[in-house]
C-alpha cells in the first residue's frame, strides 16, 4: 500500500474541504438543507424561509408539523460560518435581490419563482428532488415535475443527498445528477433511491 499516495489523498481532500468556504448557497424552506450545508463547511448559507409558528400548524393543515419552526429567525452558528436569514418576501425584486451573487439556488418551497431567478442569475438550481438544472441545460419549467409526499425518513435523506451534490459541485470531484436525470427517496425501493428521467414538455 502507498503511504504516500493515502497522505496525497488525505490532504486533497482537506483542500477541497477548505475550498468550500470559498462559496454561497440560498436555501429556500428547508432549514434542515441549511444546517447541513453549514456543517459541511460552505462558507456563506442564504436561508430564505416562511415565518410559520406551531400554531400555524394546528390551524393549517396544509402545514405540516415538521414545518412549525420560526423559519425566519436562524443566527449564525459559528465565528467561521456566514449563515444569512431572511423571511420570504412578496415581491419577486426583493427575492432576486436576496438571491444575487449566489452559487447555487436550492428551494424546497417557492420552487417556481426561484427556479426562474436563478435562470436570470445564471445560478445552478436544485428542487425538491434529487437533480441539478444547470444554465445551459434543461430548464425547471420544461419539465414535467414528479410529484412527491415527503414523511420524515424521505425528507431528511432528500436533504442529505442533496447536500452531498452541492459539494460534488463546488469540488467538482463527481458530477452531479444533471436534469432530466434525477433520483426520487423512495423507502420501498432498494439503497431507497429511485432513478427517474423528467420528462421534457412538448
Amino acid at each position: 500500500m502507498n503511504i504516500g499516495k493515502i497522505f496525497w489523498h488525505g490532504m486533497a481532500e482537506e483542500e477541497k474541504i477548505e475550498y468550500l468556504s470559498k462559496f454561497s448557497v440560498a436555501v429556500i424552506g428547508s432549514r434542515m438543507l441549511m444546517e447541513l450545508l453549514w456543517r459541511g463547511g460552505v462558507g456563506c448559507v442564504r436561508y430564505i424561509g416562511d415565518f410559520v409558528t406551531p400554531n400555524d400548524a394546528r390551524l393549517d393543515c396544509t402545514v405540516g408539523p415538521l414545518e412549525a419552526n420560526d423559519y425566519d429567525v436562524v443566527h449564525p452558528m459559528s465565528p467561521d460560518s456566514c449563515v444569512i436569514s431572511y423571511p420570504f418576501p412578496d415581491d419577486y425584486r426583493e427575492l432576486k435581490r436576496q438571491l444575487k451573487g449566489i452559487d447555487v439556488v436550492v428551494a424546497h418551497k417557492h420552487i417556481d419563482i426561484a427556479a426562474r431567478i436563478a435562470e436570470e442569475l445564471g445560478s445552478p438550481f436544485i428542487p425538491n428532488i434529487i437533480t441539478t438544472f444547470l444554465p445551459d441545460g434543461v430548464k425547471y419549467w420544461e419539465v414535467e415535475m414528479p410529484r412527491v409526499k415527503f414523511d420524515p425518513i424521505s425528507y431528511a435523506l432528500t436533504c442529505s443527498i442533496q447536500a452531498g451534490e452541492i459539494l460534488r459541485i463546488f469540488t467538482g470531484y463527481h458530477m452531479p445528477t444533471i436534469a432530466p436525470e434525477a433520483y426520487i427517496v423512495d423507502t420501498r425501493s432498494q439503497y431507497y433511491l429511485k432513478k427517474v428521467t423528467l420528462r421534457v414538455r412538448e
